[in-house]
C-alpha cells in the first residue's frame, strides 16, 4: 500500500512538472481598438477640400508574436453635409510599433462609385487615449486632424 502511494505520488507529480512550461508561456494574442477621429484638408480641389469626413474604425492588432487576422478590422467614412464620403473600408493589416499606430486598408462599398477600390491608410501616434496627428490617406488624397482611441479587449489566440 505504502509503495502503491508513492507511486501515486511521483506520477501526480511528474504530471503537475510537465503542466508548468505550458502555463509559463505567454500566448500570442491580440489588443481590439476602436478609432473615431475627424480629418480635412482645405488645401485639396474641390469637393474634397470641404470634406470634414468622420473616421470609425474597429481593428485587431496583433502584439508580440500573435498572427494578424485574416481581416483585421472595418471602417467608415462619413460627413454628415457632404454625402457622397459615405464609405466602408475593409482592413487589411492594422500594426501598434511603440506608439506608431498603422493601418492599411481598401475602400469597398461607397456613394461615390469612384472611391470603391482607393486604397486607405490612417496613421497616427498614439498617446494614452488620443490618436495625434491623425491622417487618412484616400488615393492619393491625404487629409489630417485628430482622434479618439478605445481599447476594446485582448483577446487570446488559442494554439493548435
Amino acid at each position: 500500500m505504502n509503495n502503491r502511494r508513492k507511486f501515486l505520488a511521483a506520477g501526480g507529480a511528474l504530471a503537475a512538472l510537465s503542466t508548468v512550461p505550458a502555463a509559463q508561456a505567454d500566448p500570442p494574442r491580440r489588443m481590439g481598438l476602436y478609432i473615431h477621429g475627424m480629418v480635412w484638408n482645405r488645401q485639396l480641389a474641390a469637393p474634397m477640400n470641404d470634406w470634414l469626413i468622420r473616421l470609425d474604425a474597429k481593428v485587431e492588432v496583433p502584439i508580440g508574436n500573435a498572427p494578424p487576422p485574416a481581416i483585421p478590422g472595418f471602417a467608415t467614412l462619413g460627413d454628415d453635409l457632404h454625402d457622397p464620403v459615405g464609405s466602408h473600408v475593409e482592413i487589411h493589416e492594422a500594426t501598434l510599433k511603440g506608439d506608431q499606430l498603422t493601418i492599411n486598408g481598401a475602400i469597398t462599398e461607397s456613394k461615390t462609385p469612384g472611391l470603391v477600390g482607393q486604397s486607405v491608410r490612417i496613421e497616427g501616434k498614439v498617446l494614452g487615449t488620443s490618436v495625434q496627428g491623425l491622417t487618412v490617406t484616400i488615393g492619393t488624397s491625404v487629409f489630417s486632424g485628430a482622434g479618439l482611441l478605445v481599447v476594446i479587449a485582448i483577446i487570446a489566440v488559442l494554439i493548435g
